[in-house]
């Protein structure tokens, strides 16, 4: 059973009063952790006890357990020192009193391992790390290759189609299983992604821009298991029989930026596009053979269901994704596609009797390109006038007798792949489409600045739990950085004044 949970402004004089007793020279402190206290400092983590209270028994007896605020606030601490073990960070909070403090602890009663175990428990709603429970399989090597710079194709051509039409039909009525990660989830919602979102740092949630991609992440666990048999004894090598996996959710993808096979998972990132700081809003880990465009059907989805007030606006993708049904679905859903569309793909198309070239541009008889003469917003459909008209010149081969030329028209709704509502290779197609880049360096941030790759990890609620802590950590980094300007300045003094440095 919880015991009483102090507030934030509690635990800030708690870290002011034991820093007074163990750090009596405060210049060390100045010199070198005034970040990281102000860091911490502005990280409130009251509502962590009433959103995981259902997680701890109601018995009154046995032993009390430790504040949940407490042990995540430990962990986004671990996190940003880089800390990829909990054993090494277990020790870290014996050894040093100033990270037992700013987690909440007293230096001389901080937990074990199996405390940040037990608390993982909570935090991972299924009954087991992992979400296979059959640990025992054959090995599935991959057979073809992938090519440079290209990721794999869906093994199933039809299966985002079958996805979407599945997802239509439900539309207005969102329907979504429980996961293990909704615990994760809920947290990084209501104490992060929110708290973001009402300081303006996402963009106008009234009319979200959103982009997505996926990234490779490789575990710790053998891509082979462990045999089982005595084959090899006798001379088999080759042999066929069932291996057991540590890592049994993980298996071979493709990495098409190091042009390599890898056994893993892949971690579908939606960050919003417009954040000044590239913030994530719903990260997600899929097997790793999975396609980034069946993902993002899935996750597009859930994001409905965990953000329902929100209202997304429009969504910028890559080339992957150039799919149709991927158009009439977030057309369906009133959301403006920007996608790079896919060279493979990509042919000149002929729509009502003209032809269409790969801009979604009417191409006329004689092979000039008609003009953009406006587009009605309220249908969405784009006005073309003939060039000879508007440009004064006599046509070799008109097509209208009538002085003003031929007009023609095309409607995002009759093919929102050729003809989406922001007109390829405009000025403002180059300028949407550019903040697509903002998701990779959201998922920079998580491989190279927190090394999410540096921990050996071997199962599912390891990895969601480290994609998830990273991920608040990004929120908590933009905070700070907005203390530094102007409006912030006072809070940025008050922090310093209760801690006294």
């Amino acid at each position: 059973m919880l015991k009483k949970i102090r507030s934030h402004d509690d635990f800030l004089t708690f870290m002011s009063q034991k820093i007074d007793l163990y750090y009596p020279n405060k210049r060390i402190l100045r010199e070198h952790f005034t970040h990281l206290i102000i860091w911490v400092s502005i990280i409130d983590l009251t509502k962590t006890a009433h959103l995981l209270k259902h997680r701890y028994s109601s018995n009154p007896r046995g032993r009390k357990p430790r504040n949940p605020c407490d042990m995540l606030r430990s962990l986004l601490l671990m996190h940003k020192l880089q800390y990829t073990s909990v054993d090494k960070w277990v020790d870290a909070l014996r050894t040093v009193p100033l990270y037992a403090i700013l987690s909440g602890f007293h230096p001389d009663s901080t937990p074990g391992v199996g405390t940040f175990y037990d608390f993982f428990n909570r935090l991972w709603l299924a009954p087991s790390p992992h979400l296979m429970n059959k640990k025992k399989r054959k090995v599935k090597k991959p057979k073809a290759k992938g090519k440079k710079h290209q990721k794999m194709a869906p093994r199933n051509p039809g299966i985002v189609e079958k996805l979407v039409n599945r997802a239509l039909k439900q539309q207005g009525n969102v329907h979504y299983a429980p996961k293990a990660h909704d615990g994760l989830q809920t947290l990084f919602k209501e104490m992060f992604v929110e708290p973001s979102a009402n300081q303006g740092l996402l963009g106008d949630t009234k009319s979200l821009s959103i982009t997505g991609d996926g990234t490779p992440v490789e575990t710790g666990g053998r891509p082979y298991g462990k045999l089982l048999c005595n084959c090899r004894k006798q001379g088999n090598w080759k042999c066929d029989c069932l291996r057991k996996f540590s890592d049994p959710d993980a298996d071979f993808g493709w990495d098409s930026s190091r042009e390599k096979y890898y056994y893993g998972r892949n971690l579908f990132m939606i960050s919003a596009s417009e954040s000044p700081y590239d913030l994530p809003i719903y990260p997600r880990l899929y097997r790793a053979s999975k396609h980034d465009s069946v993902l993002w059907v899935s996750t597009f989805h859930e994001l409905l269901h965990w953000y329902p007030n929100w209202k997304i606006g429009e969504s910028i993708l890559d080339s992957a994704f150039d799919a149709y049904p991927i158009y009439e679905m977030l057309e369906r859903y009133d959301v403006s596609a920007i996608i790079d569309l896919n060279p493979r793909r990509s042919k000149q198309f002929t729509y009502n009797k003209m032809d269409i070239n790969l801009d979604g541009v009417p191409v006329c008889p004689i092979g000039r390109e008609m003009l953009d003469w406006g587009i009605d917003k309220k249908r969405y459909r784009r006005k073309w006038r003939c060039p000879a008209a508007v440009g004064g010149w006599q046509c070799p081969h008109p097509c209208s007798d009538s002085s003003y030329g031929r007009t023609f028209y095309t409607s995002t709704k009759n093919n929102p792949r050729l003809f989406p509502r922001v007109k390829r290779d405009s000025k403002e197609w180059r300028k949407r489409f550019a903040l697509r880049t903002g998701v990779e360096r959201c998922i920079k941030r998580q491989k190279v600045d927190y090394k999410l790759e540096g921990s050996n990890g071997r199962s599912s609620r390891h990895w969601n739990i480290r994609t998830y802590i990273i991920a608040m950590c990004q929120h908590v980094d933009a905070w700070v950085k907005e203390t530094e300007k102007n409006q912030y300045k006072e809070l940025h003094r008050k922090v310093k004044s209760i801690l006294f440095i």
